[in-house]
């Protein structure tokens, strides 16, 4: 339960973070331990609070607005991308046109909305 506590007051603070790094800079990211496929974390941003939402699994089909993935447990999960979403693969700058089928990806939404942030690895 420690743990937990602990991980969530990080992510909180990585998210403050990130959204005052910069004007409109998304947050990173966050590490988060364990198998997971799907996370939604509540979190207060200058006072406004905002859900970020974390999904983890293998691309089955990309377009230039959308990736699908396929989380562990079974579920495809359809994220919306835009021109705006900042992507790397294999920890490298890239742009949506890099993403291919088969590569693992890890996907930040907030509030519901398209990707802010895709992380993929081959």
């Amino acid at each position: 339960m420690r743990k937990l506590a602990a991980m969530l007051s990080t992510l909180s603070l990585l998210a403050c973070a990130g959204a005052a790094a910069g004007a409109g800079t998304p947050p990173k990211i966050p590490k988060i331990p364990g198998k997971w496929s799907h996370v939604e974390l509540n979190v207060v941003i200058k006072r406004v609070p905002h859900t970020l939402i974390v999904d983890r699994g293998k691309i089955t089909q990309i377009t230039t607005t959308s990736l699908t993935l396929h989380e562990n447990t079974g579920v495809n999960q359809v994220i919306p991308l835009t021109g705006a979403t900042i992507v790397t693969v294999d920890g490298a700058p890239a742009g949506i046109s890099s993403l291919r089928r088969r590569m693992s990806a890890t996907t930040l939404r907030v509030d519901g909305g398209a990707a802010v942030r895709v992380r993929a690895t081959v």
